[in-house]
């Protein structure tokens, strides 16, 4: 049913399939994959643009992640304008490729389309001065690139303007690194660049909480529908949970309670990046099975989740 429906939508969405190449189903490495298995597919135009054909990409929701140009269908070279979409519709992110290769300005936004993040790309490496944005508009980050390497002076800093931290790199290796607390003091503990989330108790009561809040539906129970949803989900700069979204689904009902645990779990100790508070974006699957059992043997061991980016 669930191939049936995105066909559907395939057609009504392009006026018809004689417009489009046949769907392509990638899972989360863009790897292409079965139906069943997909976390996205890609829909390319027959009809060229200036050489090029026009390309989407979809949740399996129907939701729009992404537009871009391809060279062809059979090998995939990027080329031309590529805009990725946040799941509210608003762009999320926009640069150009050239063979492949992303090449001029990089532009990403928040959902709300306030500036998250510029710089420029050349040949496919970072270069010259980047710049990052926290939601109120102050400065989060900004330093140089020079062959993808960061170079020189890197300042970070709290969504009040204060400095959070200050590195110096010189031929790639870092050569000083200085926390601030946001008072503008010195900080004097442990210097750790990256810190994730941190669940109450740790990754074993997260694994504790989502087994124990998660209820097997009853349509689901009667069907005799088991498996697992992919659910991704965002843990903000202040350690709360948002942006909870299906990444690969099983059945309306378990999708729903599987949105459901994952929304109500309890704030985090917010991560950071360079002392400064940072949204990390993780995808945990959930487990649907009857008496704990899946496809006749035990239920799989609790799967802790995958980081999947830091965002800001």
């Amino acid at each position: 049913m669930k191939v049936l429906l995105v066909a559907l939508f395939v057609c009504s969405a392009l006026g018809g399939a004689a417009q489009s190449l046949p769907a392509v189903y990638l899972n989360e490495r863009n790897e292409e994959t079965v139906p069943d298995s997909a976390s996205h597919y890609r829909i390319v135009d027959q009809r060229p643009e200036a050489g090029l054909l026009p390309m989407r990409e979809y949740a399996m929701n129907g939701t729009l992640m992404l537009r871009g140009f391809l060279t062809s269908q059979e090998t995939p070279v990027r080329n031309g304008l590529f805009t990725w979409y946040h799941p509210n519709g608003a762009k999320a992110s926009q640069v150009h490729f050239h063979d492949d290769e992303v090449t001029g300005l990089y532009v990403a936004w928040y959902d709300d389309g306030k500036v998250r993040e510029r710089g420029e790309y050349h040949n496919g490496v970072r270069t010259g001065r980047w710049l990052s944005v926290h939601r109120n508009g102050q400065k989060r980050s900004e330093g140089q690139y020079a062959g993808n390497h960061a170079l020189g002076e890197w300042r970070y800093y709290y969504n009040t303007g204060q400095p959070a931290a200050v590195e110096s790199i010189e031929q790639g290796q870092p050569t000083a690194l200085t926390f601030y607390n946001e008072n503008g003091t010195l900080f004097d503990g442990l210097l750790l660049r990256r810190q994730p989330p941190e669940f109450p108790g740790g990754e074993t009561a997260l694994l504790d909480y989502l087994n124990a809040h998660t209820e097997y539906p009853k349509d689901a129970r009667r069907k005799g529908i088991t498996g697992k949803v992919y659910v991704s989900y965002t843990v903000d700069e202040d350690g709360r949970v948002s942006q909870v979204r299906v990444v690969r689904g099983l059945s309306a009902d378990a999708d729903n309670e599987a949105i459901r645990v994952v929304k109500s779990l309890p704030r985090f100790k917010p991560g950071r990046e360079y002392n400064v508070p940072t949204a990390f974006t993780y995808t945990v699957p959930i487990y649907f099975a009857p008496d704990f059992r899946l496809f006749g043997g035990p239920k799989p061991a609790p799967t802790p989740p995958v980081e999947a980016r830091a965002t800001w």
